[in-house]
């Protein structure tokens, strides 16, 4: 892949990670007191904010893995 490719492939990283970490705040963890319900309740909210979780910190981890191997 050329240089290119995987900045752009990091900056999406990092900025789908970051997205979704925030939203995973604003939602599930009422960090700002904006959303007082989510919609869903117990098991499946927990299921739902514990997968976007880890989809933000996948994506957050494979872009600083692929800056730091750029660099």
């Amino acid at each position: 892949m050329s240089d290119t490719q995987n900045r752009r492939r990091e900056r999406v990283l990092i900025r789908v990670g970051g997205l979704a970490f925030v939203i995973q705040l604003i939602v599930f963890q009422n960090s700002l007191g904006v959303m007082s319900s989510p919609g869903v309740s117990g098991t499946l909210r927990d299921i739902l904010s514990g997968g976007l979780l880890l989809v933000a910190v996948v994506c957050l981890v494979g872009g600083v893995y692929l800056r730091q191997r750029g660099s």
